[in-house]
């Protein structure tokens, strides 16, 4: 039986760098969502703003509490 390896961890590991989550404008999201709106693509707003996809999906699902926080 080979001879178990040291559990890794972040803390161990200072090549990795922590992930900092970055906070969107009011402006950036509704820019988001009207271009969504319009039909462009997800991926391409994503590239256009330097987010994920994934990112950008949540924002269009609270689509409506962001237009009210327009007003």
């Amino acid at each position: 039986m080979p001879p178990k390896r040291p559990a890794t961890s972040t803390a161990m590991s200072p090549s990795i760098a922590k992930k900092t989550s970055k906070s969107l404008t009011l402006e950036v999201k509704l820019d988001i969502i009207y271009r969504h709106e319009r039909g462009e693509k997800t991926n391409s707003i994503a590239r256009n703003h330097g987010l994920t996809p994934s990112t950008v999906s949540i924002i269009f699902k609270s689509a409506d509490s962001i237009k009210k926080a327009e007003v």
